[in-house]
């Protein structure tokens, strides 16, 4: 029988006097390190630096987010036939929502008050339409020697400056155009029968949508907050009261805006002497609701009316007109007013309306800058109950 030398390391007396070493390994062999152990190892030992790592987990969570917005975007663009109205009605339902309250509390039920604020909505593109028609037609026989003379003063300037060469070729590529749009009459007739199709089509879908919103959305948005816990009950209903609140301070901000730059642009021009300046500046006052493509509807009537009534050189200084208006209002103004209606900075509101623009046509020009405030208020109530705190980490409500 052997001794051992209790001096002496023995395995036996390792495991036995340290097992949780060998814990984990299988078969409790003294020759495999435990995988508790290695993780251990690996946590103080750290195979990279701090700012790798988290520079690694936020490209993760930064192409992960990009990903889903491609996703969303594209999703959105699909259904666009939908989702444009949906989304101009529930922004003109939450601006118009005050009105069918009003007419509610003095006992019009809510689905007239919704009726009656839509034939008003309907009433006010009515009779832009009809100031434009009136004016053209009114003045046809005007526009037409105008027309003429704007023609003879351009040949002699043509004939002046020799330009005569650069007349030619656009008088050639107009034949050309014709010729090749005179070869297409017939695709062209069937993109303008379906984009008409289109639009007839989402305008009523807009008007279900407004009237079903404008009568009952209060009530569905307020069920919809009910449904969660009393916590995110109270955020939700500050998330929507704070939504509804930029929304309608955009509006009111637009409506400044548009009254101040019709105003403008028909106290110019009526001791320039343009046919119809009130007129004009009614259609400016609707074009204002369209940042930036609003100006050239407004201008290009302003122009007609300037050509109609003192031919090309009183056109040109209504077009000067408009166009100056339009400039210092949206560029110099705009921001500001909008940016102090919203609570958000001036060039927040400039580069949100020309992104918006870029992204999504007319809808974008009009919505980014109410949205982009929509998206502020979500991430400060996100971030005041704690969502981006490490996990376990939650503030309390305020």
């Amino acid at each position: 029988m052997s001794h051992e030398d209790p001096t002496q390391p023995s395995t036996q007396r390792g495991a036995i006097s340290n097992p949780e070493d060998h814990a984990g390994s299988p078969g409790g062999s003294s020759n495999s390190p435990s995988l508790s152990n290695q993780l251990a190892d690996m946590a103080e030992n750290r195979l990279a630096p701090a700012w790798l790592e988290r520079t690694g987990r936020s490209s993760w969570a930064f192409l992960g987010i990009a990903g889903a917005a491609i996703l969303i975007v594209l999703a959105l663009t699909w259904m666009r036939a939908i989702v444009v109205p949906l989304v101009l009605s529930a922004f003109l339902a939450v601006v118009f929502a005050p009105m069918v309250d009003w007419l509610e509390a003095r006992k019009v039920p809510r689905s007239i008050g919704a009726v009656l604020v839509i034939v008003m909505i309907a009433a006010v593109f009515a009779v832009t339409a009809w100031v434009v028609s009136y004016g053209i037609t009114q003045r046809s026989d005007e526009l037409s020697s105008a027309l003429d003379d704007a023609q003879s003063q351009i040949q002699d300037l043509a004939d002046k400056f020799n330009l005569n060469n650069i007349l030619d070729e656009m008088r050639n590529d107009g034949d050309s155009a014709g010729t090749f749009l005179s070869g297409g009459v017939g695709a062209a007739v069937t993109g303008t029968l379906s984009w008409l199709i289109g639009l007839v089509s989402g305008l009523i879908l807009g008007i279900m949508l407004l009237y079903y919103l404008l009568k009952d959305g209060h009530g569905f948005a307020s069920a919809m907050v009910r449904r969660s816990s009393p916590t995110a009950t109270a955020q939700a209903q500050r998330i929507q009261d704070k939504a509804t609140a930029s929304i309608r301070s955009y509006f009111l901000g637009r409506s400044i805006l548009a009254v101040a730059q019709g105003a403008a642009v028909a106290l110019l021009l009526w001791p320039m002497g343009v046919p119809l300046p009130i007129a004009a500046g009614l259609v400016n006052v609707v074009g204002a609701y369209v940042p930036y493509l609003g100006a050239w509807v407004g201008g290009a009537f302003a122009v007609v009316m300037g050509l109609a009534g003192g031919g090309l050189s009183l056109a040109l200084w209504s077009l000067f007109v408009v166009l100056f208006v339009n400039l210092v209002l949206e560029n110099v103004l705009e921001p500001k007013v909008m940016g102090s209606t919203m609570d958000l900075p001036p060039i927040v509101v400039l580069l949100a309306t020309v992104a918006g623009g870029l992204m999504a046509g007319l809808v974008g020009l009009v919505l980014a800058s109410p949205l982009v405030s929509i998206m502020i208020v979500v991430y400060r109530e996100a971030k005041q109950s704690g969502f981006f705190s490490p996990a376990g980490v939650r503030r309390p409500p305020s």
